[in-house]
């Protein structure tokens, strides 16, 4: 394997590596339990902060992470409504807010 010598390379490793975790995780430990779903959602919310952060700045990338954290969330525990998705919309807009 070619070592990573830039940063952009080494970031794309890392996310690379993030990736074969999932997949790996995915494979061997089926979902049924809430708390394996629960790891599962936490694992693909870094890699999309991760992913973002490459290209974005860090609160902007957070910012942009915390809804898809919870939309994949809310699915993953078939609580996907309109009321929710209603709650997600504000808490993200509450939180950017804070943020910035």
């Amino acid at each position: 394997m070619i070592h990573a010598t830039g940063k952009f390379w080494k970031k794309s490793v890392f996310l690379i590596f993030i990736l074969a975790v999932i997949a790996i995780f995915a494979f061997i430990v089926p979902p049924t339990n809430l708390g394996f779903i629960l790891i599962m959602n936490i694992l693909v919310g870094i890699f999309f902060y991760f992913l973002f952060k490459i290209f974005l700045v860090k609160q902007l990338a957070l910012i942009i992470t915390l809804p898809i954290f919870l939309i994949i969330t809310l699915l993953s525990l078939k609580l996907f409504d309109l009321l929710n998705v209603i709650l997600v919309i504000s808490l993200s807009i509450a939180v950017g807010l804070l943020i910035k």
